[in-house]
């Protein structure tokens, strides 16, 4: 009795699973009509950029828009507050980025945040899930190279004169009734 919940409803909601072991910024698919454009900061994301919930994020867009980056916002009146689980939803910037990225909004899309001390910017992941990165990773550590099959190259003559066939021995029957063809078949027959 004591795994019970009295007086209350168990939560509903699925913990949420890390994918990645590296910062990354998620945009959430699009699978509905008017779905929320969010974004998802994972663990890693939050530590890199020291963030925590209902705190604020700013992005940056170079002129060129060749370059987004991310960071911490310096003030209270600057840039878009987090939810309590580091997650955003913002139409006007998940919007711009994937028009400006040409990013297909049906999938989620991994943004891997690569820092150089100063400056954190969006690098478009590609998709890979964490066990097989790992395995990849493992694979080059090892230096495990697979090598290439090599195409053998060998004429193969056959003589099939000795071979005797008979029509009695073909796997099909020479009926007549079904060298006639369908004019005679109906629709009752399929």
């Amino acid at each position: 009795m004591e795994d019970l919940i009295w007086d209350g409803v168990p939560a509903q909601r699925k913990k949420r699973e890390e994918k990645f072991s590296f910062p990354v910024i998620t945009l959430v698919a699009l699978d509905k009509p008017g779905a929320g454009r969010k974004f998802i900061f994972n663990k890693a994301a939050q530590e890199l950029l020291n963030i925590q919930g209902e705190e604020r994020v700013s992005f940056g867009f170079s002129a060129d828009r060749s370059i987004i980056a991310v960071r911490k916002a310096t003030d209270i009146n600057s840039g878009i507050q987090l939810t309590k689980t580091c997650t955003i939803s913002d139409k006007k910037t998940y919007e711009f980025i994937a028009k400006i990225l040409n990013l297909d909004t049906s999938v989620e899309n991994n943004f891997e945040i690569v820092s150089n001390g100063s400056l954190n910017t969006l690098k478009l992941h590609a998709n890979i899930p964490l066990t097989e990165e790992v395995i990849m990773e493992e694979c080059e550590e090892e230096s495990a190279v697979m090598p290439e099959p090599e195409a053998i190259e060998e004429e193969i003559e056959e003589d099939f004169s000795d071979v005797e066939v008979s029509m009695d021995d073909m796997p099909f029957a020479l009926d007549p009734e079904f060298s006639r063809g369908t004019e005679d078949s109906t629709e009752e027959g399929w």
